[in-house]
C-alpha cells in the first residue's frame, strides 16, 4: 500500500502536479491524521490509508483553510501545514465530520462546557524572557477573558496567592513553562508550540493553559516576538468548551493571526459571539455585573506590520489546543479524552 502511495505521488510529481518529496509526503500524511483529516491507520485491522481517501483529507483540509481545493499535496498546502498552528484538531467528530462538504454553522463546539457561570482563575508562574511586566500579563490575560464574558454571561475571578505563598488554585490555571512540564505535552523551545489549553471538564488539568516560557512575549510587538493577548483570548476560547472555527474573521480560526490591537478595545467577531452564546446564552446587559477588577494602563500595543495574507497555522491534539511555529512533533491526544 505504501508503494503504490508513494507511485503515486511520484507520478503527479512527475506531471507538475505536486511539489511534495517522499519526505514531505510522509510528514503531510502524518500531519493530516494529527488535524482530524485523516483516521490513523490500524494495521492490525489492515485498515490503511488510501489514495483516495489522502486526497479527499487534502480537499477538506484545503478547504478548511481557505486554500486552492486540488486535493494534492502542492506547494501551497505545503506552507500551509509548515505554518504555526494550534494542537487542537480541526475536524471534530470523527468519521462522519470527515465526510462532509460544508458546515452549516462555521464555528465549532468540542461538546463540553462548564455547568456554571462563575469561573476562577489564577496565573502560577510568569515568562522570565518577556517585554511584558508580570502585572501587564494580569492585565491583558483579564481582559482576554473580558472578551469572552462581554458576549456571554460569565463572570471571572482571579484567585491571588496568599500570604503562605501556597499557589491558587481554581477553574483556569494559567503557567508559563518550558520544555517538559508534566502534563504530557512538552514544549518544544522558542520557535515552537505556543500555548496550550485543556477544555472544560472534570479532569484536574481540565481548564489549564500553558504558555512556552521560551517564546518572547509581548503586547503589540515584531515578528520576532509573539502577542499574548491574541493567544489567551483564543486559547481561552479553548478552555472555554470552543473548538476552531473555518470563519474568517475568527479569534477561533486554527491559525496565529497577530496582534489585534488596543487590548481594552478588543470585540469579539460575530462568529466567535455565536459559538460561545450557543454554550451559556447571551449577556443581558441590563444584568448587573460584578464589580470590574481595576485594571492597570497599558502601554499602547507595539506597532507591527500588518499582514493581510500571512497565515499562522494552530497545531491539533484532541482535548489540549497548541500553538506554534512549525508541525508540532509531540504526542497525540485523543479528543475523545478530553474533548
Amino acid at each position: 500500500m505504501e508503494l503504490d502511495l508513494l507511485l503515486w505521488m511520484m507520478m503527479l510529481n512527475f506531471m507538475g502536479r505536486a511539489a511534495a518529496d517522499p519526505i514531505q509526503y510522509s510528514r503531510a500524511v502524518d500531519w493530516l491524521s494529527r488535524y482530524g483529516y485523516l483516521p490513523p491507520p490500524d494495521p492490525r485491522t489492515s485498515k490503511l490509508q488510501t489514495k483516495e481517501g489522502i486526497e479527499q483529507a487534502i480537499r477538506v483540509m484545503q478547504r478548511f483553510g481557505g486554500i486552492q481545493e486540488t486535493g494534492l499535496i502542492d506547494s501551497e498546502t505545503l506552507k500551509l501545514m509548515s505554518t504555526p498552528r494550534c494542537s487542537l484538531p480541526d475536524i471534530v467528530g470523527g468519521e462522519d465530520m470527515r465526510r462532509r462538504k460544508r458546515r452549516r454553522k462555521r464555528y465549532a463546539l468540542s461538546g463540553l462546557k462548564w455547568h456554571k457561570t462563575d469561573l476562577t482563575w489564577s496565573i502560577h508562574s510568569y515568562p522570565t524572557a518577556s517585554s511584558v511586566l508580570p502585572m501587564e500579563v494580569n492585565t491583558l490575560l483579564t481582559y482576554a477573558l473580558k472578551a469572552w464574558s462581554d458576549a456571554a454571561p460569565l463572570n471571572f475571578q482571579q484567585l491571588r496567592t496568599d500570604s503562605s505563598r501556597s499557589s491558587a488554585e481554581g477553574d483556569i490555571r494559567v503557567s508559563f513553562d518550558s520544555l517538559l512540564h508534566n502534563d504530557g505535552y512538552p514544549f518544544d523551545g522558542r520557535g515552537g508550540t505556543l500555548a496550550h489549553a485543556f477544555f472544560p471538564g472534570m479532569d484536574e488539568v481540565s481548564g489549564d493553559t500553558h504558555f512556552d516560557n521560551h517564546e518572547i512575549w509581548a503586547y503589540g510587538g515584531s515578528d520576532s516576538t509573539t502577542d499574548l493577548f491574541t493567544v489567551a483570548v483564543h486559547e481561552f476560547g479553548h478552555a472555554l468548551g470552543l473548538s476552531h472555527s473555518s470563519s474568517d474573521p475568527s479569534i477561533m480560526r486554527p491559525y496565529y493571526q497577530g496582534p489585534v490591537g488596543d487590548a481594552s478595545q478588543f470585540k469579539l467577531e460575530l462568529d466567535d459571539r455565536l459559538a460561545i452564546q450557543q454554550l451559556y446564552g447571551a449577556r443581558d446587559n441590563a444584568q448587573p455585573r460584578p464589580d470590574p477588577p481595576l485594571f492597570p494602563s497599558l502601554p499602547p500595543p507595539r506597532p507591527t506590520k500588518q499582514c493581510k495574507s500571512m497565515t499562522f497555522l494552530l497545531q491539533g491534539n484532541g482535548a489540549l489546543s497548541q500553538w506554534g511555529f512549525g508541525v508540532d512533533r509531540s504526542a497525540d491526544k485523543s479528543l475523545e479524552a478530553a474533548s
